[in-house]
């Protein structure tokens, strides 16, 4: 292969790798509460684990995961003002395919559950 068929492929590898990446959630949190994906906050009484989850269907794996968790971020925020908690550390997204992913053609469709969980804390 010739240099600058290497140096073409490189740059397309990158370019792909730096999109493939993008990903954001438009979720605002409400005041006065504290989200975070980091560990033990010092000062702090924990609620316990809170979590939700979601069963997506997938035609031929088309979904956009940054929807489901949005939706699921925003579960999130319900259920820690549900239970009183000013807020969540830990916060993890997570999913797997379905049971039910079973009953289906796996090469025409998927069926998913994902999750969203954290430690609910109060001040």
């Amino acid at each position: 292969m010739k240099p600058k068929a290497w140096v073409m492929l490189a740059a397309a590898s990158a370019l792909a790798l730096l999109l493939a990446g993008c990903s954001t959630l438009d979720v605002r949190t409400p005041a006065g509460m504290f989200l975070s994906t980091g560990d033990y906050v010092p000062g702090i009484t924990t609620l316990g684990v809170i979590q939700e989850s979601t069963t997506v269907f997938a035609p031929l794996f088309l979904i956009d995961v940054n929807k489901v968790n949005q939706g699921l971020y925003e579960a999130l925020i319900r259920r820690v003002k549900e239970v009183g908690a000013d807020g969540v550390t830990n916060v993890r997204f997570s999913w797997k395919p379905s049971p039910f992913s079973y009953l289906t053609l796996a090469i025409a469709s998927g069926v998913f559950d994902f999750y969203v969980e954290g430690i609910a804390i109060k001040k």
